[in-house]
């Protein structure tokens, strides 16, 4: 009898141990019933057998995975199947289509590229990403290649999906295998890419044919967007470069990437470069937040900050436009990034950019701390900004009487941003940029207008018919700002602050004031606007609080939570940093 409860035991433990490592990789299958009376565990090659008398028979592989051989794929890949072992080269024909399921782990055995000339659909979903990963990270693998992609095809998408340790690093440095660390995309518009991690790829090589420390494009016009590029580093860029695109790049998170050129690259196009938290990043060369070269490129309600351009060459810790550049750039923040030339902008050979309604503060470097002309011929324009120092304190040889671009109606007032230090960005109620900024500007016989909604997704101007904000952020105000500077004085009865930590990873704090009793609601949403979790729903009396969030089990990526008691609503952004 007590041996009878001792293999009891054993086999309760052995169960509860099998179980959570099947779901990480391995995998039960039932067999045949074995002899009555029977019950004992042992381990063969691998393999851990479990026998419990007359019951089934059980059999665990801790290996568990499927391998597939170097050639052409398609079809399904299950989480039932899953990890999915590559171990050679493949392709999805042209005709084909290869849809994974959430919850795969695709893992390079070795160097192997994956080519895309049909169709790849990865949807993971918040809870169960998608996951491409190499075996050996030191060696990696070469990342997914769209190449001679037919244009006709339907379009491929990667939602929810992680992509780790792509490395562009072999081969000819003239050639495409130095480009796009993760992911390579040619000649072909049809690629979507949302919701996704790129952490640790890199591209290796010379400056001009390579590039793409996570996504290479060239000739081709994807869509980028609510995905998050962090500790990737490049021989050209940190994260994205795009050659003769109209790609669009939005609502995406830029944090710790390192390059000689910023995370953000734009070269000989229009790219989209929208709604971007681009914060901390590192190059040697110029452009610590956006390079922009011989473009058009079209930034709006970006959050670029703390970024870094270092060396005696550094150029425009925040932005760098280069070589007859004409980038618009709209309703932006750029503050506090540093460079040896242009601690937030720089400007030379022949750009001549539009600056309107942004802010440009508290940026540092000995030659111009918020612009520096590199030459005479860089005349960008600047319209409804508020500037530290104003023009008198720009650098570099162009600067001062050689200074001949559109300078108009800027201010030079302290911002006043909320919370620096965790990342809230937003407009305190005394700042001068609230309503300081104007809807519309002619420059050159071209009319630019501001965004529709700020970074944040609020309606601008707020109230409608009034002047919008400078800067990425609109204030929710009740009542029209009339002037051009309007000192706030009305009394706050309801106040959201910004969460801290502020990116986090996985808990974080919200406070709240509440200025009489009322029925409250604090509910966080991802981005796509689904309620993951509800903090308060109850009534409060007048007070400040506070609300603890823990995002265990949820992926990276950007949040909102929003406060609603009467007719007061206010909702704000965070973000979820693995």
């Amino acid at each position: 009898m007590k041996m009878f409860c001792f293999w009891i035991c054993c086999l309760i433990i052995v169960s509860f141990v099998f179980y959570d490592s099947h779901a990480q990789s391995g995998a039960w299958t039932k067999k045949a019933d074995t002899p009555k009376g029977s019950g004992s565990t042992s381990e063969v090659n691998g393999k851990n057998y479990v026998i419990g008398g007359s019951r089934l028979s059980e059999i665990y592989d801790t290996l568990f995975h499927t391998d597939i051989a170097a050639g052409n794929v398609s079809g399904m890949w299950t989480a039932a199947k899953s990890p999915y072992y590559i171990n050679g080269e493949i392709t999805i024909p042209n005709d084909s289509t290869l849809t994974i399921e959430p919850g795969v782990e695709v893992i390079f055995k070795g160097h192997y590229i994956f080519y895309v000339k049909g169709r790849l659909l990865a949807f993971g979903t918040n809870a169960d990403t998608i996951r491409f990963t190499a075996a050996d990270k030191q060696t990696g693998w070469h990342g997914i290649r769209f190449l001679n992609t037919p244009k006709t095809n339907d379009t491929s998408k990667f939602v929810y999906c992680s992509f780790k340790y792509g490395k562009a690093n072999t081969g000819e440095y003239s050639s495409g295998y130095r480009r796009g660390g993760a992911i390579l995309i040619q000649e072909f518009d049809k690629v979507l890419i949302s919701n996704s991690l790129f952490q640790f790829n890199m591209n290796d090589g010379d400056i001009s044919p390579t590039g793409g420390a996570a996504i290479y494009v060239t000739n081709a016009n994807p869509i980028i967007k609510n995905s998050t590029f962090i500790n990737n580093t490049g021989t050209t860029d940190g994260a994205i470069i795009c050659w003769y695109s109209n790609a669009v790049i939005s609502n995406n998170i830029f944090s710790n990437n390192s390059s000689p050129h910023g995370p953000v690259s734009c070269c000989f196009g229009s790219v989209t470069v929208s709604g971007n938290i681009i914060a901390n990043n590192v190059t040697n060369r110029a452009g610590g937040g956006v390079f922009c070269m011989t473009s058009h490129t079209i930034i709006t309600n970006n959050i670029i900050t703390f970024n870094r351009s270092f060396g005696r060459e550094g150029e425009g810790g925040g932005i760098k436009c280069w070589l007859n550049d004409k980038s618009i750039i709209i309703n932006n923040t750029i503050a506090y990034n540093s460079a040896a030339h242009g601690g937030g902008v720089c400007c030379n050979n022949n750009s001549n950019p539009i600056f309107f309604n942004n802010i440009i503060w508290g940026n540092t470097s000995s030659d111009g701390p918020q612009v520096s002309l590199s030459d005479t011929q860089s005349d960008p324009h600047f319209l409804y900004n508020d500037i530290q120092g104003r023009k008198d304190a720009f650098g570099g040889n162009g600067a001062g009487s050689k200074y001949s671009g559109v300078y108009e109606n800027n201010i030079d007032l302290n911002p006043l941003f909320k919370d620096t230090a965790s990342g809230n960005y937003s407009l305190s109620s005394p700042s001068h940029c609230i309503g300081a900024g104007w809807d519309s500007v002619e420059v050159n016989e071209a009319w630019y207008t501001t965004p529709k909604f700020c970074i944040g997704g609020n309606p601008r101007p707020s109230p409608s018919g009034t002047r919008p904000d400078i800067g990425a952020c609109e204030s929710l105000l009740g009542s029209p700002v009339t002037g051009v500077i309007q000192q706030l004085t009305k009394q706050i009865e309801f106040t959201l602050y910004q969460n801290y930590p502020n990116p986090f990873n996985p808990t974080t704090t919200l406070s709240f004031v509440i200025g009489h009793s009322s029925f409250v609601t604090l509910i966080v949403y991802d981005i796509l606007g689904r309620e993951v979790a509800t903090l308060v729903n109850e009534e409060k009396r007048a007070g400040t609080y506070e609300a603890t969030w823990n995002a265990e089990g949820l992926s990276s990526g950007v949040y909102f939570y929003q406060l609603k008691t009467g007719n007061y609503v206010e909702t704000k952004k965070m973000i979820l940093l693995r």
